[in-house]
């Protein structure tokens, strides 16, 4: 297999990494050990312990017995980090834990880096990577001032070591993988039983976590040498499988015949290559039906190496998006247009305001808009479709971030709240970015979604965007449009709203200044 100069040289750094049990056992004095553990702790209670959320209690509990052990420290020290973790005797000293921390010998060596690369390969022990593991140590990365990039680096260094490790699957790993198979194949045919109820839903998939699974743990990676470790047998087929790096995955998915009004629904690749997390995205309209229709306005995108796309009733979002443009170019002049952003930046739109002008083309846009309205959020349709998938977890056992904008982010909004009324939905989702989203600004309904994103949700949003309002100004006054204001939810930290009225002068702004609006928000692009 060919590696350019970058992929070498990120499997060289894994290659070069010492085992975390040497790092975190052997090269950290008593104190820093303690220091790196309190911090640790805070960051655990901060961002998941005070929630009201069971399953995150249970996931701190289970991240910080891992640690404690992996730092093999003193009970009596590990009794008093227990006690910090829910709120007793907690100091919440961050700066003087970073201090300490720095100062230690090894680490002001071998860079702060050095300690989050052996968290993460503790976390990996077991063979997944939950979303809420990513969101903490991103957080740990900010607070000892480790550059994000690379520790996606090291992450991506990995993900070539599993893809590229030679190993021949042993007689146990057979038998295990064949009998997770039969029980898998037994809870399909029940998912698709259930799925009855939505209109007979039958997912196709060719690959991703079909692939071998051995029932061993993935301690290997903690062992004598990372590299060596994730070459290994168990290593190599855990990961593999487990990270949907050994079939078709979320690629593989499809809507196999029609469910209900739903005509189209694939995922396609997006960017070829491999990742400890991907990201898909979801367009709002298209401008044709071609094969790259739901490529190309994300052809910056470069948030990670392995990205996806939702191709979904195409024939109709290309009516949307021809309807969108006529009406804006033909039935609405430069200096209308003007006033209307002016009006719908100061709250005044009515529906008795609306120029007569406007309402006598209403219907060329009405229709194909209120279609694809329904399509998108409708029980059975595309919103539960993409639910099902990520609770499938076709991905494999890791992060994956959403991005949608205008009907694509209503698309993500009713999936998210879909995956909140089920119990196994917590840790799939690392981040969500919903843009011009056409969805309700309700808090309750911003605060069931947080239940099931590790990260945040951003709400970027347009005050002048006046074809949003337009669109809905049938709808009662105290109605507010999360595409056109802020979220009013200070207690929830995970929303996070971004105004984009500098750059979105209009709705259709959001597919032709992509790029722009995804910087604007802290996407990554190229």
């Amino acid at each position: 297999m060919f590696w350019n100069s970058a992929s070498s040289s990120r499997s060289t750094l894994v290659c070069n990494v010492e085992a975390a049990d040497v790092v975190l056992k052997g090269r950290l004095n008593d104190v820093t050990k303690f220091a790196f553990a309190d911090l640790l702790t805070t960051v655990l209670r901060l961002d998941f312990m005070e929630t009201s959320n069971a399953d995150n209690r249970s996931f701190c509990t289970s991240v910080q017995e891992l640690m404690l052990k992996a730092l093999n420290m003193p009970e009596r020290t590990n009794k008093s980090l227990r006690c910090h973790l829910v709120n007793e005797g907690a100091t919440d000293d961050i700066f003087l834990f970073v201090t300490i921390i720095k100062k230690d010998l090894y680490v002001a060596e071998n860079g702060c880096i050095s300690l989050i690369r052996s968290i993460l390969m503790v976390l990996l022990e077991d063979g997944r990577y939950d979303a809420r593991y990513r969101v903490f140590l991103r957080h740990v990365c900010s607070l000892l001032s480790v550059n994000f990039d690379e520790f996606e680096d090291f992450e991506d260094g990995m993900v070539e070591w599993i893809l590229n490790a030679d190993y021949v699957e042993s007689e146990n790993s057979i038998k295990a993988r064949v009998r997770k198979k039969r029980v898998k194949k037994i809870k399909r045919y029940a998912l698709i039983g259930a799925a009855g109820g939505i209109g007979g839903v039958l997912i196709g998939l060719t690959g991703g976590l079909a692939a071998p699974l051995v029932a061993a743990g993935a301690s290997v990676i903690i062992g004598s040498g990372a590299a060596a470790g994730i070459a290994t047998t168990a290593g190599a087929a855990i990961l593999g499988s487990a990270f949907g790096f050994a079939g078709a995955g979320l690629a593989g998915y499809k809507m196999e015949k029609r469910v209900g009004a739903v005509e189209e629904f694939v995922i396609e690749t997006l960017t070829e290559g491999q990742s400890l997390h991907c990201v898909l995205v979801v367009s709002g309209w298209i401008d044709s039906c071609g094969t790259d229709a739901f490529h190309y306005q994300w052809r910056r995108l470069d948030m990670s190496r392995e990205q996806y796309t939702l191709r979904y009733e195409s024939k109709y979002l290309v009516e949307l998006g021809r309807a969108m443009d006529y009406f804006m170019s033909i039935a609405v002049s430069v200096a209308v247009q003007k006033t209307l952003m002016e009006t719908a930046l100061a709250g005044l739109l009515t529906a008795v305001a609306w120029p007569v002008a406007i309402l006598s083309v209403a219907s060329v846009l009405d229709n194909p808009w209120n279609v694809c309205i329904s399509r998108a959020a409708e029980v059975g349709v595309v919103g539960e479709q993409l639910a099902e998938v990520l609770l499938s977890r076709a991905h494999g056992l890791r992060p994956i971030t959403l991005i949608g904008f205008s009907l694509g982010a209503r698309v993500l909004f009713h999936c998210l709240l879909a995956m909140s009324e089920r119990s196994d939905a917590v840790g799939i989702v690392e981040d969500v970015v919903l843009l011009g989203a056409p969805v309700s600004a309700s808090p309750k309904q911003w605060r069931q979604m947080c239940s099931v994103v590790s990260g945040r949700i951003i709400n970027g949003y347009c005050e002048t965007d006046w074809l949003l309002r337009f669109l809905y100004r049938t709808m009662s006054v105290q109605f507010t449009i999360a595409g056109t204001s802020a979220i009013n939810e200070r207690k929830e930290r995970k929303i996070v709203n971004f105004n984009l009225s500098h750059i979105v002068k209009g709705h259709l702004d959001y597919s032709r200044k992509l790029p722009e609006v995804l910087e604007a928000v802290g996407v990554k692009i190229k």
